[in-house]
């Protein structure tokens, strides 16, 4: 296995690429449901229930960015691992926060956060 450089990675929301954007991070979870009874000898068991996805992503502040990734709207979020279009997560996400920031001697920031609904993709 090849690794895979960063620097060619970025976020899309629909078909538009969101701009200074420098870092995003997937969170893929399942629920694992206790069905623990009186016969498992003190051992608990559980089954695997639902799963879900959520995330951020983050990067330098733009003109407009509060109109790029609208808090409360549903998009198709395309997280591409490298330029190439295979290397891609992908589903239908709704943007849940976002938080810009500055500091006296940096840059302008925005982070966003979303919720992943139905399905996540690859490929």
């Amino acid at each position: 296995m090849s690794e895979v450089v960063g620097k060619t990675a970025s976020v899309q929301l629909g078909t538009n690429v969101i701009a200074g954007i420098k870092s995003w991070t997937i969170d893929f979870t399942a629920d694992a449901l206790d069905i623990t009874d009186f016969n498992d000898s003190g051992h608990r068991a559980f089954l695997a229930g639902l799963d879900s996805w959520s995330g951020s992503f983050e990067g330098f502040g733009q003109p407009g960015w509060s109109t790029s990734a609208a808090v409360g709207t549903t998009y198709m979020g395309s997280f591409y691992v490298s330029s190439a279009t295979s290397d891609c997560y992908s589903g239908s996400i709704i943007i849940t926060g976002a938080s810009p920031s500055q500091a006296v001697d940096g840059v302008a920031m925005v982070s966003y956060t979303f919720q992943g609904t139905k399905a996540l993709g690859f490929g």
